[in-house]
């Protein structure tokens, strides 16, 4: 019996990570795709990462201006054509704690 809970559990832990990983991957291909969309890859890479660093701390520390960056990037998303496997089903969503 409580092995049998153990196995529950851990298939449940697998399929969570999997999920995870998943999810990760689809925000991963859509930030390349907007930094492909806005011709980022011209910048230098060190320039781009200190970008993000300084939107992850600014997120942070001001709310006003994340929500500007939230509204950016809803008509940025909504804009762009999507496949029809990636319509079919929602978008992750962003933690709001991130």
């Amino acid at each position: 019996m409580i092995l049998q809970k153990i196995d529950i559990l851990d298939k449940k832990i697998n399929d969570l990570n999997a999920q995870k990983k998943k999810i990760e991957t689809d925000i991963t291909h859509q930030l390349l795709h907007v930094i492909t969309a806005h011709s980022g890859f011209t910048l230098p890479f060190q320039v781009l990462v200190g970008g993000l660093i300084k939107v992850i701390e600014t997120s942070k520390k001001d709310p006003h201006q994340m929500e500007e960056w939230q509204t950016a990037g809803e008509k940025f998303l909504k804009s762009r054509p999507r496949s029809s496997s990636r319509s079919k089903r929602s978008s992750p969503t962003t933690p709001k704690s991130a």
